[in-house]
């Protein structure tokens, strides 16, 4: 019975058939998975390389931070200390400030005539 089964032409079609219809799914399924992992390596890579870029910026404003350069700049500049030999020169505001005038703008006034501020009340702009 089972001899006469396999020898039919048609039942053997069908299940080659399934087969390879489970199979172009199997494949259809992983080709997708593959796009996607691609995909999210890129984005990985990307990401990547932005935090190693941060991570060296980091590195080299620390190594600045931690120079003398950094602490002698820092000195002069936010806490207002001075060198040996050094002459402070603090600015005062003057006494009396001079007030300074503003620029007038001119004003136009635009000339309306009498039946186009009829028309505007009546008809609306």
């Amino acid at each position: 019975m089972i001899k006469k089964i396999l020898k039919d032409k048609r039942v053997i079609l069908v299940v080659l058939t399934v087969i390879l219809l489970l199979l172009l799914v199997d494949f259809n399924q992983r080709m997708a998975l593959l796009t996607r992992l691609r995909r999210q390596e890129r984005d990985l890579t990307e990401r990547y390389a932005q935090l190693e870029s941060t991570r060296m910026a980091l590195e080299t404003e620390l190594i600045y931070a931690q120079s003398d350069e950094a602490v002698a700049r820092w000195a002069r500049e936010d806490a207002m200390m001075i060198q040996p030999g050094d002459i402070p020169i603090i600015l005062m505001p003057p006494a009396n400030p001079i007030p300074t005038q503003r620029a007038v703008e001119p004003v136009i006034i635009q000339e309306i005539s009498n039946w186009e501020i009829w028309k505007a009340l009546f008809f609306g702009d």
